[in-house]
C-alpha cells in the first residue's frame, strides 16, 4: 500500500512538475505520451511514416497521402493504475487534402486525499486528469512532398485547479526515393503560450491570532507560477525494404529534443507480412540502452526501454477494412504500459 501511494506521488510529480517547480519546467507532460500502438512499438519514430493515421500525433503532414476516412480508438494502461485514451477521425477531401480531428486523455481514477493532520487519509478523493482536442490539415504539395499543421486545445486539472491553453503542431515529410524508398520527416509540437493554474484550491483561510476566541481569520489566495508547454522537435527517417512476395521490413529512427529533457535517439524495426499482419521491436532510448544505473530517478529520455507490438489484419475473419494491434513500453522504474487499438477506414484498396 505505502509503495503504491508512493509511485502514485512520483507519476504526479513527473505529470505536474511545474506547479512545484514553478517557471522554467514544461508542463502538460501527457502531450509527450504515445497516442497509438504502431507508435508505441515503434517507440516514437513515426515522425517519417507517411500514409498511416497511426502517426498523425507524431507530425501532421502524414496524414497527407491517406484516402477515404479513417478512425481509430486506443487505450493504455498507463502506471500505477491510471489509463490513457486518444481517438482521431481522419478524411480526405480529393484535390484538397486530409483533415483530422480527435482526443486524447490521461486520467489518474479516484486518488485517497491525505494531509499533515491526517497522514492515513481524510476520507475524501481526488482525481488529476489531462485532456487535450484537435484539429488537423494536411496536404501533398508534390508527389515527393507534403506538409500539414494541427492546432490543439489543452486542459489539465488537479482536483479544484484547472489550467488551459492552446498549442500547435506542424510538420512536413519529403520521400528522397533513392534508396529503398528513404523517406524523410520533422515536426515543431506543443509550441504555444505558458500556462498557469488557477481555482478553489489556491484559496487558504490563515489565522492571524491563536487565541481561539477571536475570529480574525483572513482568505487568501496563492498565485501559481506559469509553465511552458513540452515544446519539441522531431527529425527522423525510415526505410521500406521488399523483402519477399508482398512482404517489407520497414527500419525507422528517430532524434527527439524535448524541452527540459535530455536529447535522446529513438529506433523502431517492423516487419509486414504483407496485408495480414506486422510486428514490431524497437527502443525509447538508444543513448541510454547500456546504462543500467538506478541510484537515481531520472525523469527524462533514460526512463524509456524496449518497446514491442504486433497487428493483425481482421479481413480475412470480418469481411472489412480493420486492423487490432497491440504494444509494450517497457521502462525502467515502472511497470510496462500496455495497449490496445483498433482501427477500421472505407478507404479503397490500393
Amino acid at each position: 500500500m505505502m509503495k503504491n501511494k508512493f509511485n502514485i506521488l512520483l507519476i504526479l510529480l513527473f505529470m505536474y512538475y511545474p506547479v512545484i517547480a514553478g517557471q522554467g519546467s514544461a508542463g502538460a507532460k501527457f502531450l509527450q505520451i504515445n497516442t497509438t500502438t504502431r507508435g508505441s512499438a515503434n517507440a516514437g519514430t513515426m515522425v517519417a511514416r507517411p500514409g498511416l493515421i497511426d502517426a498523425l500525433s507524431y507530425n501532421p503532414a502524414t496524414t497527407a497521402t491517406l484516402t477515404g476516412s479513417n478512425f481509430v480508438i486506443h487505450h493504455s494502461n498507463y502506471f500505477v493504475g491510471m489509463s490513457f485514451d486518444y481517438m482521431s477521425f481522419t478524411y480526405n477531401i480529393p484535390a484538397f487534402g486530409t483533415v483530422s480531428m480527435g482526443l486524447l486523455g490521461l486520467l489518474s481514477g479516484d486518488i485517497e486525499e491525505t494531509t499533515e493532520l491526517q497522514p492515513l487519509g481524510t476520507g475524501r478523493t481526488f482525481t488529476a486528469n489531462d485532456f487535450a482536442g484537435f484539429v488537423s490539415f494536411a496536404r501533398s504539395m508534390t508527389d515527393k512532398f507534403s506538409g500539414g499543421g494541427t492546432i490543439k486545445y489543452v486542459m489539465q486539472n488537479i482536483d479544484k485547479l484547472t489550467a488551459s491553453g492552446i498549442a500547435f503542431d506542424m510538420g512536413a515529410i519529403y520521400k528522397v526515393g533513392l534508396f529503398h524508398d528513404m523517406t524523410i520527416g520533422f515536426s515543431i509540437k506543443n509550441f504555444g503560450g505558458d500556462m498557469k493554474y488557477s481555482g478553489e484550491n489556491l484559496q487558504q483561510q490563515i489565522k492571524l491570532s491563536d487565541n481561539i476566541f477571536e475570529e480574525e481569520d483572513v482568505r487568501i489566495e496563492v498565485t501559481s507560477e506559469s509553465y511552458s508547454l513540452p515544446i519539441s522537435f522531431d527529425l527522423g527517417s525510415s526505410l521500406t525494404i521488399p523483402v519477399r512476395a508482398s512482404d517489407q521490413l520497414i527500419p525507422s529512427i528517430a532524434i527527439h529534443n524535448i524541452a527540459d529533457q535530455a536529447e535522446f535517439l529513438s529506433f523502431g524495426l517492423e516487419y509486414n507480412f504483407g496485408e495480414l499482419m506486422y510486428f514490431v521491436i524497437g527502443h525509447g532510448n538508444l543513448n541510454g540502452m547500456f546504462d543500467n544505473k538506478g541510484s537515481e530517478i531520472d525523469l527524462n529520455g533514460n526512463m524509456r526501454g524496449f518497446t514491442g507490438g504486433f497487428g493483425i489484419n481482421l479481413r480475412p475473419v470480418f469481411n472489412t477494412k480493420s486492423w487490432i494491434s497491440y504494444s509494450f513500453e517497457d521502462h525502467k522504474f515502472f511497470a510496462p504500459i500496455h495497449s490496445c487499438l483498433l482501427y477500421t477506414s472505407d478507404a479503397a484498396d490500393e
